[in-house]
């Protein structure tokens, strides 16, 4: 078959902006949900872990999912499963908007997740389908806008609908998802030819479901249990036996859940690894900061979004700016300088106290956001364009799977380092009371867990930035490829 240079050159175009309003309600719902975590804490009379766990058991599923998602798409093609996916994403949201408790909400945020990652882990794998590799660069740039627009809106149309009612924050899905669930419908293609007579790996995917649920659990709470508990070891030995027996089952069977060969891919592997790694550096950012002003500072949900708009100003200046670049120089110099950028924004939030005059953290803020922009958008491209286009679903679930492990374990480090230094009754207080009702010494405290966060997010982002470096020059295809089977 043709190559993506050959195909329509109207339809890459109409792919990346079905896609991107997909991307948009996830990120959408994801940004909007951060800002409302404290009101439904109060308003469905639950804890810290409660409404944390709102956000984990959404990345824990779609991680689970997301290389089931990706082979299964390489086996039957993207464009029905995407599509599948938006209408499951659809009705969860819904389920989530009508929940009368907190279990009822996490239970309904499994179903949401099932669809959301049915969306992640085949989104990019239809633009990589779409676009040529001298363009991959520059598409994956505008997701990221669009990505830095959703996150720059979300918390602010968050805070509105909060103010309202939290519940808004998923009814907002359904409309916008409505609208890309028919447009995809009708104008995306499946224009990559499909092998047949391949098998699911049955096997692999429950070895690998009991590994990682019992690594993560092991990882998350481990710092509250105690990593030598008896319970805690068990988990640990449940998991690396599983994990040694899938990575043997994924070597022996003909189609493998995770084709492991394709990590001899210098430019896959790196780029896939400092990816997880800036995932676990960057993935509680968001959500620390949310804690800091809404908890400390006593900002109510809308103010709140409004003092984070830096977070997302950066990212949209800096995506397309980094996608469009790495196009011409490669994708090595460009992720490994905004690794490094964020990695100096890390270090400025990590000196934040309680009373840190705003401009400051503001500035700190745009730093990390704009060393993220950087990264993403040409380690993205980089990662799609290393491998041919039959494992791009798999290409694309590998990234979606280790990018949201990775902000699971950033959350579950999170949480026991603001436990570490304040009670969840002290916690509770704050955001009922307000944090100015509180001790300065509880102010302080809670801040002080925070910037302990902030400062592992850095040391975790120094070997992102060796491997980043290390990954290898990609070849870049020429503005005129010719035409190639697969």
């Amino acid at each position: 078959m043709t190559s993506a240079a050959g195909m329509n050159d109207r339809y890459k175009w109409t792919a990346l902006w079905i896609t991107s309003l997909s991307t948009l309600v996830g990120v959408l719902n994801a940004s909007t949900l951060i800002i409302a975590l404290p009101t439904i804490l109060v308003d469905l009379h639950t804890t810290l872990f409660g409404v944390m766990w709102v956000l984990i058991v959404y990345l824990l599923i779609a991680t689970i999912l997301a290389p089931a998602w990706g082979r299964v798409a390489d086996m039957y093609g993207r464009k029905n499963l995407y599509l599948f996916g938006l209408a499951v994403f659809i009705a969860g949201s819904l389920l989530c908007s009508i929940s009368a408790d907190i279990t009822q909400l996490i239970l309904f945020r499994v179903v949401q997740a099932i669809g959301g990652s049915l969306l992640i882990s085949n989104g990019s794998a239809i633009v990589a389908d779409a676009f040529p590799l001298y363009e991959l660069g520059k598409a994956m740039g505008v997701l990221s806008m669009i990505i830095a627009a959703a996150f720059a809106a979300g918390p602010i149309v968050g805070g509105i609908l909060t103010v309202f009612d939290w519940r808004w924050n998923f009814y907002v899905n359904i409309p916008i998802g409505v609208i890309a669930l028919v447009w995809g419908y009708y104008r995306l293609q499946e224009p990559v030819e499909i092998k047949q007579g391949e098998q699911f790996d049955y096997t692999g995917m429950v070895l690998f479901t009991v590994s990682f649920i019992a690594l993560i659990i092991y990882i998350s709470l481990g710092a509250i249990e105690g990593f030598a508990a008896p319970i805690m070891l068990g988990l640990l030995a449940v998991g690396i036996v599983t994990l040694y027996a899938f990575l043997h089952q994924e070597r022996r069977t003909p189609y493998p859940l995770i084709d492991i060969s394709v990590f001899k891919i210098r430019i896959f592997s790196f780029g896939q690894v400092s990816a997880f790694l800036n995932s676990i550096a960057r993935g509680a950012v968001l959500v620390l900061l949310i804690l800091f002003f809404q908890g400390p500072r006593g900002m109510d949900p809308l103010t709140a979004s409004i003092f984070i708009l830096p977070v997302a100003v950066g990212l949209a200046i800096t995506g397309p700016i980094g996608g469009i670049l790495s196009d011409t120089y490669g994708s090595r110099i460009i992720s490994t300088l905004g690794l490094g950028i964020s990695f100096v924004g890390l270090l400025g939030l990590a000196t934040l106290h309680y009373d840190t005059p705003y401009p400051i953290i503001a500035v700190w803020m745009l730093v990390n956001s704009v060393g993220s922009g950087l990264f993403q958008a040409p380690n993205t491209s980089a990662i799609m364009g290393a491998v041919a286009p039959l494992r791009r679903g798999f290409a694309s679930s590998m990234r979606v799977l280790l990018m949201n492990a990775g902000n699971v374990i950033s959350m579950s480090i999170a949480l026991p380092l603001i436990l570490g230094t304040v009670t969840l009754e002290e916690i509770t207080d704050m955001f009922i009371m307000g944090g100015a009702m509180l001790p300065v010494s509880v102010q302080e405290a809670f801040t002080l867990g925070i910037t302990h966060a902030f400062l592992l997010s850095a040391i975790i982002t120094v070997p992102a930035i060796i491997l980043s470096a290390l990954r290898g020059t990609e070849q870049r295809q020429k503005k005129t490829p010719e035409p190639y089977t697969v």
